[in-house]
């Protein structure tokens, strides 16, 4: 990317001042969903401005360190949870939003979740072949392809043994990383500039073409008269501090909410725009993960090369109400990371790390029906209200068990299951034994979600659903969403590829209003 458009993107150092802006759009937020909207309308000449609650982080400035890159690139310094602190939820900010540091993976909507949008909420102006057009623009911006097997690293290839070892289906993942050097620490930022992120693939472009960013810019309020939203009030913050520095308001024709599936939905409920059937910030789905890890006799060092390169869809049917909703993958940590999640203490929990360089991870990640939701906290706060039903509880177990099945099947000499204290596993029929009647019950094991999804769902019915398969809210004349909140179901797949998709598809419409 050329460093001229870098000095283009304003942060809390060079906005001196309070602001009243005016814009033909106003985008808030510059992740997979608000990139490709901003991009479209300015490569059309329109003035553009981009309101980012995140700092803009260089690639200079991952320096694959985990206890400096989650507060930069993380909401809550990565600590951000439900509200009884049971279900850890990660979610990114930054220009760039969560594409900085997601760890590329990229899949379409699978058709049987398709199907059941449409049977539920029909979707008109979302035909399934603009769709499928779309997802092709997207995959070839984003030079989405299919990883090989000379891109497994320790973790995956031992997992794919496993898997092949019990006949179960897996397959290579699809990623948008070109240029990859391997390194392993996609979860804190790329400093090799090989991820395809929104903020390469669409933001740049879109500030070479004229667009504004106001990065460190939270967005606190909508202005609305009548059906139409007049204006946002922002806040500029300090990024580590948070001290509000400047207040800047944008006037703009048209506003797009982008702010992610908890953030957009707690701005629309703090600015009391109008939801005369009260669904705004309800329906959140999150994708709940568990892992399970497992220790191995050769040196793995898992943490190095590509995190997650193959998958197990064995027990994946992507039918609503399916006995099986659990996708199976590779999923490592950094040391860090990894001594928060491991259980025990003192001589155990040092015991496990002493292990760090042949260990593996695998997680469970459950496609959930259960509905939480989402409130605004103060002014600029998340109340997140979320813990799994007793049927996603059993799909959680299934995908422990899985999982250490399939550890094991790979050659571990045992499995852990880090409950407070420790499950360690050493055989199939010690697996079905113990975790045949297992019950999960809150702060029993680390259950972690990086997919929060829901709370701004589009379909046809203003009375079943917020906005329309366009993105446009509803209730009001210029208004629109543009972020995971707009899927109806929890998707069971990465969701930034179709994030991506929604967000150019509705990028089109928008441009049609102004």
């Amino acid at each position: 990317m050329n460093q001229d458009i870098f000095d283009m993107i304003y942060t809390s150092t060079n906005i001196k001042r309070d602001m009243v802006l005016k814009a033909d759009l106003c985008v808030i937020g510059s992740g997979a969903g608000g990139s490709p909207v901003a991009w479209t309308a300015a490569k059309q000449g329109k003035r553009v401005v981009v309101l980012e609650a995140g700092h803009f982080w260089q690639p200079k400035d991952f320096t694959q360190l985990e206890h400096e890159m989650f507060p930069r690139l993380y909401h809550d310094s990565g600590g951000r949870a439900t509200k009884d602190k049971a279900v850890h939820i990660h979610q990114g900010k930054g220009v760039g939003g969560s594409t900085l540091h997601n760890i590329n993976l990229c899949g379409r909507v699978p058709k049987k979740v398709e199907a059941y949008w449409r049977e539920e909420h029909t979707l008109t102006g979302l035909s399934e072949k603009t769709l499928k057009s779309t997802y092709q623009e997207i995959e070839k911006h984003i030079r989405v392809s299919r990883l090989t097997e000379s891109q497994l690293n320790g973790n995956n290839l031992v997992f794919k043994r496993g898997v092949d070892a019990l006949g179960y289906k897996g397959g290579y993942l699809q990623h948008n990383r070109h240029g990859c050097a391997q390194s392993g620490f996609c979860e804190l930022g790329c400093p090799f500039d090989a991820k395809q992120n929104a903020l390469r693939s669409f933001i740049a472009p879109a500030v070479e073409s004229g667009a504004m960013v106001l990065a460190d810019t939270w967005a606190t309020r909508l202005v609305y008269q009548g059906p139409k939203v007049v204006g946002v009030q922002a806040t500029v913050r300090e990024p580590v501090t948070g001290k509000s520095l400047h207040q800047v308001t944008i006037h703009a024709d048209v506003f797009c909410v982008s702010a992610s599936a908890t953030g957009s939905a707690a701005l629309l409920l703090r600015s009391d725009i109008p939801d005369p059937y009260r669904l705004v910030g309800s329906r959140l789905f999150i994708h709940p993960a568990v892992a399970v890890a497992g220790i191995f006799r050769e040196t793995l060092n898992s943490w190095s090369g590509i995190p997650q390169s193959y998958e197990c869809t064995e027990f994946m049917d992507f039918s609503h109400g399916a006995a099986h909703r659990v996708w199976l993958l590779p999923a490592f940590a950094h040391p860090v990371g990894a001594s928060s999640i491991l259980s025990g203490f003192g001589p155990e929990h040092a015991k496990y790390m002493k292990d760090y360089a042949h260990m593996a991870s695998f997680g469970a990640v459950v496609h959930d029906e259960t509905p939480g939701s989402v409130r605004p906290k103060g002014e600029f706060g998340v109340d997140i209200r979320y813990w799994p039903d007793v049927a996603d509880r059993k799909q959680m177990v299934l995908g422990l068990r899985e999982a250490s099945r399939i550890m094991l099947a790979a050659g571990a000499k045992k499995a852990l299951i880090p409950f407070a204290k420790t499950m360690e596993l050493t055989s199939i029929k010690e697996i079905d034994k113990r975790l045949s009647a297992l019950e999960i019950n809150k702060f029993d094991l680390n259950i972690t979600a990086v997919h929060p999804m829901g709370t701004v769902w589009m379909g046809d019915e203003p009375a079943r659903s917020c906005v329309s398969a366009y993105g446009k809210y509803h209730h009001m004349d210029n208004l629109f969403v543009s972020d995971t909140s707009l899927f109806p179901s929890s998707l069971g797949a990465p969701p930034q590829l179709t994030t991506y998709t929604l967000g150019l598809h509705i990028g089109r419409h928008i441009m049609s209003m102004l």
